[in-house]
């Protein structure tokens, strides 16, 4: 976000905006590369439309988990928990579900049978 709102200038109300879209956005997918060829290395590797598909998913779930951040951010101020406290607790959260759909869904291996 620094790169687009310091060096591309993107400082007016909309594009600071844009850049905090695009930030988020680059970070999906670093992190999407990242999990299948590191994390989820030993699931199949997709390739064309299911790939696009697979990435799709991987979206899904991360907007899941930001959904569920978003939820519980509001619900725990409500209840006056600490604002630190609160992240902390809404990322371990979204952490855990993240993963939970990542390797249930987006990674999920194929079924060997013996």
């Amino acid at each position: 976000m620094i790169l687009f709102v310091e060096a591309f200038g993107f400082k007016s109300y909309y594009l600071t905006n844009l850049a905090n879209i695009l930030a988020m956005e680059i970070s999906i997918i670093y992190n999407f590369v990242l999990c299948r060829r590191w994390t989820w290395s030993d699931a199949p590797m997709r390739e064309g439309s299911a790939l696009i598909a697979q990435a799709g998913s991987f979206h899904l779930a991360a907007l899941t988990g930001i959904v569920i951040r978003v939820i519980l951010f509001a619900v725990m101020v409500k209840w006056g928990v600490y604002y630190l406290v609160n992240v902390a607790l809404g990322i371990g959260v979204a952490a855990v579900l993240n993963y939970v759909l990542y390797d249930k869904i987006v990674f999920k291996r194929e079924a060997v049978y013996d």
